[in-house]
């Protein structure tokens, strides 16, 4: 009976402390990533952008024989 008391208060403490770290301050609205600020919004913007950007500029090449020449050694 003794061996089954360390794992329960193991198991009950990663409870409390899952509880106290993070779903209590995400109660209470105060987690550390759940409002983006206007700056950060502004750069994923310009990043999407971007990257849609290049996108476009990149095309395959339509000849698939028309590739850089590589050397088998």
């Amino acid at each position: 009976m003794t061996g089954i008391w360390l794992p329960l208060a193991a198991t009950v403490l990663a409870a409390v402390l899952t509880w106290w770290c993070c779903i209590r301050p995400m109660v209470r609205n105060r987690s550390c990533h759940g409002r983006t600020g206007p700056g950060l919004q502004e750069e994923l913007r310009a990043a999407r952008e971007e990257l849609r950007r290049l996108r476009e500029e990149t095309t395959p090449p339509t000849d698939p024989t028309d590739r850089p020449e590589t050397l088998n050694r």
